[in-house]
Protein backbone atom coordinates (compact mmCIF):
# COMPACT_ATOMS: atom_id res chain seq x y z
CA UNK A 1 0.00 0.00 0.00
CA UNK A 2 1.59 3.29 -0.76
CA UNK A 3 1.64 6.33 1.47
CA UNK A 4 -1.81 8.05 0.30
CA UNK A 5 -3.36 4.45 0.13
CA UNK A 6 -2.80 4.46 3.99
CA UNK A 7 -3.82 7.66 4.87
CA UNK A 8 -6.84 7.08 3.27
CA UNK A 9 -7.28 3.82 5.07
CA UNK A 10 -6.43 5.74 8.59
CA UNK A 11 -9.10 8.76 7.63
CA UNK A 12 -11.76 4.98 7.05
CA UNK A 13 -10.74 4.27 10.44
CA UNK A 14 -10.37 7.21 12.32
CA UNK A 15 -14.63 7.84 10.78
CA UNK A 16 -15.93 4.77 12.17
CA UNK A 17 -14.17 5.14 15.94
CA UNK A 18 -15.72 8.42 15.93
CA UNK A 19 -19.04 6.93 14.58
CA UNK A 20 -18.78 3.75 16.91
CA UNK A 21 -18.08 6.24 19.84
CA UNK A 22 -21.40 8.19 19.55
CA UNK A 23 -23.37 5.37 19.36
CA UNK A 24 -22.40 4.17 23.05
CA UNK A 25 -22.77 5.47 26.31
CA UNK A 26 -25.13 8.21 25.81
CA UNK A 27 -27.27 9.31 29.01
CA UNK A 28 -30.93 9.29 28.83
CA UNK A 29 -30.69 13.41 29.17
CA UNK A 30 -31.68 15.13 25.93
CA UNK A 31 -28.73 16.30 23.76
CA UNK A 32 -27.27 19.72 24.52
CA UNK A 33 -27.19 22.23 20.94
CA UNK A 34 -23.49 21.56 20.15
CA UNK A 35 -22.82 21.21 16.32
CA UNK A 36 -23.07 24.00 13.36
CA UNK A 37 -22.27 27.84 13.40
CA UNK A 38 -19.53 28.76 14.72
CA UNK A 39 -17.97 25.18 14.60
CA UNK A 40 -17.41 23.52 11.27
CA UNK A 41 -18.80 19.93 12.44
CA UNK A 42 -22.68 19.88 11.94
CA UNK A 43 -24.90 18.26 14.34
CA UNK A 44 -28.58 16.27 13.94
CA UNK A 45 -30.52 18.94 14.98
CA UNK A 46 -33.25 20.45 12.92
CA UNK A 47 -35.38 23.92 13.79
CA UNK A 48 -38.72 22.23 13.89
CA UNK A 49 -41.32 22.60 11.54
CA UNK A 50 -42.06 25.61 9.94
CA UNK A 51 -39.00 27.37 12.01
CA UNK A 52 -36.12 29.36 10.56
CA UNK A 53 -32.61 29.68 11.74
CA UNK A 54 -30.32 32.44 9.99
CA UNK A 55 -27.05 32.66 10.90
CA UNK A 56 -24.85 36.25 9.35
CA UNK A 57 -21.57 36.40 10.28
CA UNK A 58 -18.10 37.35 9.44
CA UNK A 59 -15.48 34.48 8.68
CA UNK A 60 -11.65 34.97 8.58
CA UNK A 61 -8.98 32.55 7.41
CA UNK A 62 -5.84 32.70 6.46
CA UNK A 63 -3.31 30.27 4.91
CA UNK A 64 0.18 30.31 3.62
CA UNK A 65 -0.43 32.83 0.41
CA UNK A 66 -4.05 33.98 0.82
CA UNK A 67 -6.32 36.00 3.67
CA UNK A 68 -10.27 35.29 2.88
CA UNK A 69 -12.86 37.37 4.31
CA UNK A 70 -16.27 36.23 4.16
CA UNK A 71 -18.70 39.18 5.42
CA UNK A 72 -21.62 38.54 5.15
CA UNK A 73 -21.91 34.97 5.51
CA UNK A 74 -25.80 34.63 5.24
CA UNK A 75 -26.43 30.85 6.49
CA UNK A 76 -30.46 30.04 5.99
CA UNK A 77 -32.19 27.21 7.60
CA UNK A 78 -35.60 26.19 7.38
CA UNK A 79 -37.22 23.56 9.36
CA UNK A 80 -39.52 20.92 6.41
CA UNK A 81 -41.43 19.07 8.92
CA UNK A 82 -39.67 17.81 12.34
CA UNK A 83 -37.35 16.06 11.05
CA UNK A 84 -35.37 18.06 7.72
CA UNK A 85 -33.83 21.01 7.64
CA UNK A 86 -33.35 23.10 4.09
CA UNK A 87 -29.85 24.94 3.80
CA UNK A 88 -28.98 28.04 1.85
CA UNK A 89 -25.40 29.44 2.02
CA UNK A 90 -24.70 32.61 0.24
CA UNK A 91 -21.27 34.05 1.47
CA UNK A 92 -19.44 37.71 -0.11
CA UNK A 93 -15.64 36.85 -0.32
CA UNK A 94 -12.67 39.19 0.25
CA UNK A 95 -9.34 37.74 -0.88
CA UNK A 96 -6.24 38.92 -0.63
CA UNK A 97 -2.51 37.54 -1.45
CA UNK A 98 0.74 39.37 -1.42
CA UNK A 99 1.43 39.19 -4.91
CA UNK A 100 -1.94 39.83 -6.03
CA UNK A 101 -4.59 42.96 -5.33
CA UNK A 102 -7.51 42.29 -3.15
CA UNK A 103 -10.68 41.04 -4.76
CA UNK A 104 -14.07 40.55 -3.68
CA UNK A 105 -17.24 38.68 -5.26
CA UNK A 106 -20.35 35.83 -4.63
CA UNK A 107 -18.24 33.15 -2.87
CA UNK A 108 -19.05 29.30 -3.00
CA UNK A 109 -23.22 28.75 -2.79
CA UNK A 110 -23.94 25.79 -0.72
CA UNK A 111 -27.71 24.12 -0.48
CA UNK A 112 -28.47 21.37 1.60
CA UNK A 113 -31.34 19.09 2.98
CA UNK A 114 -30.54 17.50 6.62
CA UNK A 115 -32.51 14.20 7.47
CA UNK A 116 -32.62 13.53 11.01
CA UNK A 117 -33.95 9.93 10.57
CA UNK A 118 -33.23 8.34 14.41
CA UNK A 119 -34.32 10.23 16.99
CA UNK A 120 -34.33 7.83 20.81
CA UNK A 121 -36.01 9.51 23.54
CA UNK A 122 -34.82 7.06 26.35
CA UNK A 123 -30.91 7.16 25.34
CA UNK A 124 -30.90 10.84 23.99
CA UNK A 125 -28.85 9.50 20.72
CA UNK A 126 -30.54 11.44 17.27
CA UNK A 127 -29.01 10.60 14.10
CA UNK A 128 -28.97 12.33 10.47
CA UNK A 129 -27.67 12.31 7.27
CA UNK A 130 -26.76 15.92 5.29
CA UNK A 131 -26.13 16.12 2.08
CA UNK A 132 -24.49 19.23 0.61
CA UNK A 133 -23.71 21.02 -2.88
CA UNK A 134 -21.22 22.99 -3.34
CA UNK A 135 -20.72 25.72 -6.33
CA UNK A 136 -19.67 29.42 -7.33
CA UNK A 137 -22.85 31.16 -8.13
CA UNK A 138 -21.03 32.70 -10.84
CA UNK A 139 -17.90 32.03 -13.36
CA UNK A 140 -16.74 35.45 -12.59
CA UNK A 141 -16.64 34.55 -9.43
CA UNK A 142 -13.78 31.92 -10.27
CA UNK A 143 -11.80 34.31 -12.38
CA UNK A 144 -11.59 36.39 -9.67
CA UNK A 145 -10.77 33.55 -7.24
CA UNK A 146 -13.40 34.50 -4.46
CA UNK A 147 -15.19 30.66 -5.43
CA UNK A 148 -13.95 27.51 -6.38
CA UNK A 149 -13.52 26.23 -9.79
CA UNK A 150 -15.82 23.18 -10.15
CA UNK A 151 -17.91 21.08 -8.01
CA UNK A 152 -18.12 19.69 -4.17
CA UNK A 153 -20.54 17.45 -2.65
CA UNK A 154 -20.58 16.44 0.86
CA UNK A 155 -22.10 12.99 1.96
CA UNK A 156 -22.03 12.84 6.06
CA UNK A 157 -23.54 11.32 9.20
CA UNK A 158 -23.78 13.11 11.87
CA UNK A 159 -25.15 11.83 15.80
CA UNK A 160 -25.18 13.45 18.83
CA UNK A 161 -25.89 12.35 22.32
CA UNK A 162 -24.76 13.48 25.62
CA UNK A 163 -22.64 11.79 28.44
CA UNK A 164 -22.09 12.44 32.45
CA UNK A 165 -23.72 15.95 31.35
CA UNK A 166 -21.30 16.70 28.24
CA UNK A 167 -23.07 17.33 25.15
CA UNK A 168 -21.26 15.16 22.00
CA UNK A 169 -21.81 15.52 18.50
CA UNK A 170 -20.13 13.44 15.79
CA UNK A 171 -19.83 13.79 11.68
CA UNK A 172 -18.12 11.39 9.66
CA UNK A 173 -18.48 11.67 5.31
CA UNK A 174 -16.63 12.17 2.45
CA UNK A 175 -16.75 15.03 0.41
CA UNK A 176 -16.24 14.55 -3.32
CA UNK A 177 -14.73 17.10 -5.20
CA UNK A 178 -14.69 17.43 -9.12
CA UNK A 179 -11.51 16.86 -10.63
CA UNK A 180 -9.56 15.48 -7.54
CA UNK A 181 -9.94 12.40 -5.29
CA UNK A 182 -11.88 13.80 -2.71
CA UNK A 183 -11.58 14.06 0.85
CA UNK A 184 -12.81 11.68 4.26
CA UNK A 185 -13.67 13.98 7.11
CA UNK A 186 -14.27 13.69 10.85
CA UNK A 187 -15.38 15.79 13.10
CA UNK A 188 -16.24 15.32 17.13
CA UNK A 189 -17.55 18.17 19.48
CA UNK A 190 -18.05 18.64 23.44
CA UNK A 191 -19.76 20.99 24.71
CA UNK A 192 -20.88 22.23 28.51
CA UNK A 193 -22.37 25.05 30.13
CA UNK A 194 -20.25 27.83 31.07
CA UNK A 195 -21.64 30.55 32.91
CA UNK A 196 -25.49 32.07 32.10
CA UNK A 197 -26.75 31.92 28.96
CA UNK A 198 -23.61 30.30 27.61
CA UNK A 199 -22.33 27.38 25.88
CA UNK A 200 -18.36 26.64 25.10
CA UNK A 201 -17.05 23.95 23.31
CA UNK A 202 -14.50 22.35 21.79
CA UNK A 203 -13.42 20.75 18.29
CA UNK A 204 -11.31 18.58 16.72
CA UNK A 205 -12.12 17.86 13.18
CA UNK A 206 -9.51 15.93 10.06
CA UNK A 207 -9.56 15.85 6.85
CA UNK A 208 -7.67 13.49 4.48
CA UNK A 209 -7.21 13.13 1.02
CA UNK A 210 -4.94 13.22 -2.25
CA UNK A 211 -2.20 12.59 0.37
CA UNK A 212 -2.76 15.48 2.70
CA UNK A 213 -4.22 15.51 6.53
CA UNK A 214 -5.68 18.45 8.67
CA UNK A 215 -6.84 18.56 11.93
CA UNK A 216 -8.30 21.79 13.16
CA UNK A 217 -8.82 22.58 16.86
CA UNK A 218 -11.35 24.83 17.26
CA UNK A 219 -13.13 26.52 20.46
CA UNK A 220 -16.32 28.32 20.19
CA UNK A 221 -19.30 29.99 22.49
CA UNK A 222 -22.28 30.13 22.04
CA UNK A 223 -24.05 33.16 23.78
CA UNK A 224 -27.97 33.20 23.95
CA UNK A 225 -29.27 37.14 24.16
CA UNK A 226 -33.00 36.57 24.07
CA UNK A 227 -34.91 33.64 23.28
CA UNK A 228 -34.73 34.53 19.04
CA UNK A 229 -31.13 35.95 19.00
CA UNK A 230 -27.92 34.18 20.10
CA UNK A 231 -24.00 35.42 19.43
CA UNK A 232 -21.70 33.14 18.02
CA UNK A 233 -17.87 32.98 18.18
CA UNK A 234 -15.10 30.54 17.13
CA UNK A 235 -11.50 31.05 16.96
CA UNK A 236 -9.10 27.57 15.73
CA UNK A 237 -6.20 26.12 13.59
CA UNK A 238 -5.59 23.21 11.49
CA UNK A 239 -2.30 21.03 11.73
CA UNK A 240 -0.88 18.86 9.17
CA UNK A 241 0.65 18.39 5.88
CA UNK A 242 2.18 22.07 5.43
CA UNK A 243 0.31 23.09 1.84
CA UNK A 244 -2.19 26.01 0.34
CA UNK A 245 -5.27 24.99 1.59
CA UNK A 246 -3.97 24.51 5.63
CA UNK A 247 -5.80 27.03 7.25
CA UNK A 248 -3.31 28.64 9.80
CA UNK A 249 -6.41 30.35 11.41
CA UNK A 250 -10.21 30.50 11.47
CA UNK A 251 -12.35 33.09 12.83
CA UNK A 252 -16.14 33.38 13.30
CA UNK A 253 -18.18 35.86 14.50
CA UNK A 254 -22.41 35.90 14.06
CA UNK A 255 -25.58 36.55 15.12
CA UNK A 256 -28.25 33.73 15.15
CA UNK A 257 -31.45 34.62 14.48
CA UNK A 258 -34.36 31.55 15.41
CA UNK A 259 -38.05 32.39 14.40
Amino acid sequence: MNLTGHRIAISKNLAGRVLVALTLGWSAATALAAGGPPMVTDDPETPGNGRWEINVAAVASRTTGRRELAIPDVDINYGLGDRIQLKLDLPWVRVSAPDLRARSGPGDTEVGVKWRFYDDEDSGLTISTYPQYMHALTDASVARGTASPGHEFLLPIEAAGEVAGVGLVGEVGKNFVQGQKGQWIAGVIASHPCGDNNECMFEVRGRHGEGQHATLLNLGVHHKLDDSLALLFAAGAERGTRSDERRQTLVYLGLQFTH
